[in-house]
């Protein structure tokens, strides 16, 4: 696509998030689109209360610059994943396929989620210690800190 910033076209190939998102570990994976605020909202809800890794990937068309992929053309092509009786949003390589799909179908909606697997904090003891690094006293000397601050 040509830009203001890419004259040319962009060199780079498209990142796709929820592939990204689901191969870094994440362990609630959604994507919604902003014509769509209620689900939209219901994502973000359960993103919030997913004790984990939470990414949601949100379609919000540009209407100033974007005139390719307009919100009529998203309207046109988002399917909820939720529409899908035999979809399992518990199954990692499931999730995987339908992130690879786009073009006259894209799906919106809870890719995957997995509770069963422990967030991160949980899983590093050093955390239970005392709760967030940033609100524990470091114990270092202030003339330290100052030593290194300047360089």
């Amino acid at each position: 696509m040509k830009t203001k910033s890419t004259p040319f076209g962009s060199v780079e190939g498209p990142i796709n998030p929820i592939a990204l998102a689901l191969a870094a570990g994440g362990t609630f994976v959604a994507r919604g689109f902003s014509g769509d605020q209620k689900h939209l909202t219901d994502l973000i809800k359960q993103g919030l209360r997913h004790k984990g890794f939470a990414f949601i990937d949100v379609f919000s068309p540009c209407v100033t610059y974007n005139h390719d992929n307009t919100y009529l053309w998203f309207k046109a092509r988002v399917k909820r994943l939720e529409d899908d009786p035999v979809y399992d949003p518990a199954n990692w390589l499931e999730a995987m396929e339908k992130s690879q799909i786009w073009g006259e179908e894209i799906y919106i909606g809870k890719f995957f989620q997995n509770p069963e697997l422990p967030p991160l904090h949980a899983m590093e003891p050093v955390l239970d210690e005392g709760g967030p690094l940033a609100h524990r006293d470091v114990r270092i000397a202030p003339e330290v800190v100052r030593d290194l601050s300047r360089n």
